[in-house]
């Protein structure tokens, strides 16, 4: 069984152009209570910070410049 310690944490990434939305996001989590937050305002970045720390759940933007939310996820299907 997960006990809520595992749950609060679990390694959560923030993916958003908008520093508005991350910080909003990350002060909404961290008020819950998830102590393992990572951001990035750079969507082409995504499966880097992955690859290095195998993330629980990524909150990601669909609407982003360069790369959108589409594009990102396929790109993390390739590692997983």
């Amino acid at each position: 069984m997960v006990s809520s310690s595992d749950i609060l944490n679990a390694k959560i990434l923030i993916v958003d152009d908008q520093k508005a939305n991350v910080l909003l996001l990350e002060r909404m989590l961290r008020g819950a209570g998830y102590v393992s937050i990572t951001s990035t305002t750079d969507p082409t970045q995504v499966c880097k910070l992955h690859r290095k720390n195998r993330y629980s759940l990524i909150l990601l933007d669909l609407q982003m410049p360069v790369m959108d939310g589409f594009q990102v996820m396929e790109s993390l299907k390739e590692i997983e």
